[in-house]
């Protein structure tokens, strides 16, 4: 095990800072909307990056409303090329948490005695330039 490459780009975890959820009768259609708002700040001086998604899931009717804030947490290494933190923190990060928001969401709703909501796979490299945007670092 000694000679085990040790990755650049390593999840530490996440937890779910925020959550809301709220159902209302009717019917069991469930045609969403899906709104995203990602913020990360980057920790130079410890190589960590915290990724903050928030989701905001709304059914057409107002049947269903849930939102949520997840905090990832990844640890990098420090002397890496500008361009591949670029595409690990604002393409690979989102798309490593979104699983467990995925999970979350289905979870919670079928905990609550309605039909699981489901959310499909999405890609979230488009929220990369949102995401680097509304990105700090600290030194």
């Amino acid at each position: 095990m000694e000679n085990t490459p040790i990755s650049s780009f390593n999840f530490e975890g996440f937890k779910i800072i925020k959550s809301y959820f709220e159902m209302n009768e009717g019917d069991e259609e469930q045609t969403f909307s899906i709104n995203f708002n990602p913020t990360g700040i980057i920790h130079k001086g410890t190589s960590k990056f915290d990724l903050q998604i928030g989701v905001l899931i709304e059914e057409r009717n107002n049947k269903f409303k849930a939102e949520i804030i997840v905090l990832g947490v990844f640890k990098f290494v420090s002397d890496m090329q500008e361009d591949m933190l670029d595409n690990f923190f604002y393409k690979n990060a989102p798309a490593i948490l979104f699983p467990y928001i995925r999970a979350y969401i289905t979870t919670l709703t079928s905990l609550s005695g309605i039909s699981p909501v489901i959310l499909p796979t999405l890609n979230l490299s488009l929220l990369g330039p949102e995401l680097k945007k509304n990105t700090i670092i600290l030194e």
